[in-house]
């Protein structure tokens, strides 16, 4: 049976150790009592507390990062390296998500040399692409230029290990929820779109085998469209990921579906 993921970029929140520990914990809690077995479950909090939520060696949850540095270490003051992250447990790094390319300025040859750095350090990456606006031939060039900027130089072996976030930045709610989603025919053609990129580059097989997840205001609501109607893998799920019921209960739903 194919991987499915299910992974909560919880973003800077919350605001402390406490609640960040207990979030961690109920939902640790409540994976475990669903019996989850066929999807990958992945909480991305905030460098701060990867230390005190500990999570233990077990199968039913995995830690990653939102980001991180494209060298091991060195004189880039405020930054993580990949090589910490591996060293404190952490499995996944998120790349080239909307609010780094956005607020930082993170362009295509940066998300480069992360996607490098991190493959380099056996972790796996969370390659986030998506078109600011909903229609038009612009839109598709964006999601082509973002991609293939973003894997210049990888050779299939490397891609194949990726995992690819489709989020439509035309479809954040950066936690309004009276926003509305994209609809699973959008998030389909698009899926569609990028797997023939992705074939164009490498070759078939490795198009029809590479995970692509939906990063766009998810929730327990709208997850079973999106992996039915639109053959998503799975989710990069942003503020319904800070509330662990709702969060599990997504995971239960892409699990028995």
């Amino acid at each position: 049976m194919k991987k499915l993921y299910l992974i909560g970029n919880w973003k800077m929140n919350p605001t402390n150790t406490k609640e960040a520990k207990k979030l961690a914990s109920d939902i640790l809690r409540g994976v475990k009592k669903i019996k989850i077995k066929n999807v990958e479950v992945i909480i991305c909090p905030p460098f701060t507390y990867f230390a005190p939520i500990k999570l233990p060696n077990q199968k039913a949850m995995h830690l990653g990062a939102q980001n991180c540095h494209f060298e091991d270490g060195g004189a880039y003051t405020g930054e993580i390296s990949p090589q910490m992250l591996r060293n404190l447990g952490c499995e996944y790094v998120i790349i080239g998500h909307s609010e780094r390319r956005g607020y930082f300025g993170e362009d295509s040859k940066l998300i480069n040399k992360k996607l490098k750095a991190v493959l380099k350090n056996k972790m796996t990456p969370i390659l986030a692409i998506g078109e600011k606006e909903k229609e038009g031939q612009g839109s598709i060039q964006e999601i082509k230029d973002q991609l293939t900027g973003a894997l210049a130089g990888l050779k299939a072996s490397e891609v194949k290990k990726i995992i690819f976030a489709y989020e439509p930045v035309w479809a954040i709610s950066g936690g309004d929820k009276s926003h509305k989603s994209a609809q699973p025919n959008d998030v389909l053609g698009m899926r569609i779109y990028i797997k023939k990129l992705l074939m164009d580059l490498y070759n078939k097989r490795l198009a029809e085998n590479v995970p692509i997840i939906y990063g766009g205001s998810s929730n327990a609501s709208n997850i079973l469209g999106f992996m039915r109607d639109a053959e998503m893998d799975g989710a990069l799920v942003g503020s319904a990921s800070l509330d662990a019921e709702e969060f599990v209960k997504m995971a239960e739903i892409i699990e028995y579906l």
